[in-house]
């Protein structure tokens, strides 16, 4: 399998890792041999020591070959802490001449005076064999002395296990400071992919690449440069949007007031029912330039970051008050306020036009009759702003898509532009708060609430003015 999967700390940790485990592999093998070596050698020569004894009592007497050496002292040849030790001395043609006679065969022939080892099984248990060639008058003898593997095997291991354990620890050592060593190195890439990650897709600012590595220093160059490509396509978006809106409403209000003023001289009924279709025209033209400005202020880009203070949520819902509720009561609309201190950091402004859509919507959806409440609390960690009408509602298969801009519920009644809702949700954004839609109490009507992340106590003063007691308005 590739490692176009895999992240790069897992990359690193296999072409680090997996050689240095192989390299441990093949160190404890060479570290094997090199014990198993030395553990043959060491018990070779001194299993030849008793074959040279042998060797010198072996004696040529009558014609006839014989070990000249008392069974006394041939047991004592046996005798040892660890292992059994078996002796036998043969002719070339297998005749045993003293011994025991189930000693291995020794191996080919090879020139007399010459010595060898093997490796052989006595008794169904394995032994190293030392083989002596030994001239005599009535032909050569084999001399053969066995013994047990026990001291070799335990030599072999404690050697193995010398040699091992330090290259095992070395090792581990070496794994720990490779995975640290790689977690120190790529904590500036952590570090830059946390900055990425935190940002929302409307922070177009420049990343810091001044902890970066030389080598992601580059990477990071081009992601400046197409970010600043991307906030000056949406820079002359917005400039567009915003002056064009501007460019509109100098001349529109100037047309109102020129329709205004034909409404009050003189004229044909059907002159009259064109003007007022005119003046209704001018309006909605003049409410989408509003619209237009506020959503491009609520754009990104379209505010400063330092906009952002302490205020009071409960501080904006009064000042909006004033405006709304005249308009309110010319529909016959009761609208309220339940207001308690909601303290956030936002942007007074956009908050204004926020509330400033919210309430209008609502004014401008709830029938004649109908009661529209603005609250601001505190609910668990968030500072909560929601306005509830009675109006016909929202349907759920609807809240979604009504948050995209100019778009409109199918059968909806009013003149709106389907701008209010998209420009509540990219103010939202801003302040990286949430919105949701409900039906109203017994539900009937909207209720729309909006979230945001409350300020702690004693982490900064509250820029508002201390609200009063404020009342429902009165029908």
């Amino acid at each position: 399998m590739g490692l176009h999967g895999h992240s790069l700390r897992q990359q690193l940790l296999l072409w680090l890792v997996i050689p240095l485990a192989l390299l441990l592999v093949a160190g404890t093998l060479f570290s094997y041999w090199v014990a198993l070596r030395s553990a043959t050698i060491t018990y070779d020569r001194a299993l030849l020591d008793p074959a040279l004894a042998l060797a010198e009592h072996v004696d040529s007497e009558g014609g006839n070959t014989v070990l000249d050496l008392p069974k006394v002292a041939q047991d004592v040849l046996r005798i040892d802490s660890y292992d059994r030790i078996y002796f036998s001395v043969s002719r070339l043609n297998g005749e045993l001449l003293a011994g025991q006679p189930e000693m291995p065969p020794p191996p080919p022939v090879v020139p007399v005076g010459h010595r060898t080892f093997y490796d052989g099984t006595v008794n169904a248990e394995r032994v190293r064999i030392a083989a002596l060639y030994v001239p005599q008058p009535n032909g050569p003898v084999v001399i053969q002395v066995a013994e047990t593997m026990v001291k070799r095997n335990r030599l072999t291991r404690e050697i193995l296990i010398g040699e091992t354990i330090p290259d095992l620890m070395v090792a581990t050592m070496a794994m720990v400071l490779v995975w640290f060593g790689i977690l120190r190195s790529l904590a500036p890439l952590e570090r830059l992919r946390s900055e990425i990650a935190q940002r929302s897709a409307r922070d177009l600012r420049p990343l810091d690449g001044s902890y970066a590595p030389t080598e992601v220093r580059p990477l990071v160059a081009t992601l400046n440069d197409l970010l600043g490509d991307l906030r000056d396509a949406l820079d002359a978006q917005q400039r567009f949007t915003a002056n064009a809106a501007h460019q509109l409403r100098t001349p529109l209000a100037g047309l109102q007031t020129q329709v205004e003023l034909a409404l009050r001289q003189q004229a044909s009924e059907p002159m009259l029912r064109s003007l007022h279709q005119l003046r209704s025209a001018t309006v909605r033209a003049a409410h989408l330039a509003n619209q237009l400005l506020a959503l491009s202020r609520a754009e990104p880009g379209g505010h400063r970051p330092d906009a952002l203070r302490a205020l009071d949520l409960r501080s904006v819902a009064q000042d909006a008050a004033s405006i709304w509720v005249p308009r309110a009561l010319v529909k016959e609309l009761d609208l309220g306020f339940e207001l308690e201190a909601a303290p956030i950091v936002g942007d007074a402004r956009l908050l204004r036009d926020l509330l400033d859509n919210l309430i209008e919507n609502a004014i401008r959806y709830t029938p004649a009759g109908g009661s529209i409440t603005v609250r601001t609390a505190i609910e668990a960690d968030n500072a909560v702003l929601s306005v509830v009408d009675d109006g016909p509602g929202i349907p759920a298969d609807q809240r979604e898509q009504v948050f995209q801009r100019f778009y409109r519920v199918p059968g909806a009644i009013g003149d709106g532009s389907g701008l209010g809702l998209a420009i509540v949700q990219e103010i939202t954004n801003v302040h990286a708060a949430r919105v949701t839609i409900d039906d109203g109490p017994a539900r009937r009507g909207t209720l729309i609430r909006v979230y945001f992340a409350k300020v702690p106590p004693g982490s900064g003063r509250v820029a508002a003015r201390s609200p009063g007691p404020v009342s429902p308005v009165p029908q």
